[in-house]
């Protein structure tokens, strides 16, 4: 039996300006890779960076508490949503991103933070879990927005679906990054602190 127990630190500057960057860089790419679609499939170029993001935020809800997470993804999304309006060639894309990002990030957080109360020294369980629901409602609202009077229906369900399966893929994939970055080598890195 896993005794491990999460234990929250005080989010310093440099680590919650690095995250926010870093957060900014994983929407606004993936918002420029979705318009790609991988070997004429229904799969996006997006589905391969977009669950970084999801990481990410499972890394920070591990350590620091949820006030400080939720401020963390409050800039984020503020700064997104001016690069991808910006940077991304269609605004339909980056007002949809936004909108899926705000509803399945905060899904992502609020649902991590009940796992980890319920059941503290499942750790996998909360991050896999947390992020296969928000990734779903996620996928979900961005490509009805998205795309969903510019292309059939079918199209943007497939698009949906298959991004969707991409993205399971990798959150399974994460799950040992997670452990490795969040559980065992959290304590030894001075970084974080």
């Amino acid at each position: 039996m896993n005794s491990y127990q999460p234990v929250e630190s005080k989010m310093s500057k440099t680590v919650f300006w690095l995250t926010v960057s870093i957060f900014v860089c994983i929407i606004t790419i993936s918002n420029m890779l979705v318009s790609f679609r991988i070997m004429d499939t229904h799969v996006t170029y997006g589905a391969l960076t977009y669950p970084l993001s999801f990481l990410l935020m499972d890394i920070l809800s591990e350590k620091y508490s949820r006030k400080e997470v939720l401020r963390t993804l409050r800039f984020g999304l503020f700064f997104a949503f001016i690069t991808s309006v910006f940077i991304v060639s269609d605004p339909r894309i980056a007002f949809a991103s936004i909108l899926a990002f705000f509803a399945s990030q905060f899904l992502d957080v609020f649902v991590f933070y009940k796992l980890k109360e319920k059941f503290p020294s499942l750790w996998w369980l909360r991050n896999g879990v947390s992020t296969s629901i928000a990734q779903c409602i996620d996928t979900f609202i961005f490509f009805h927005i998205a795309f969903l009077f510019v292309l059939p229906y079918y199209d943007v369900f497939m698009l949906f679906l298959f991004d969707y399966l991409v993205k399971s893929v990798i959150n399974l994939l994460d799950i040992p990054i997670f452990y490795l970055i969040a559980i065992k080598t959290y304590n030894k890195i001075k970084f974080f602190r």
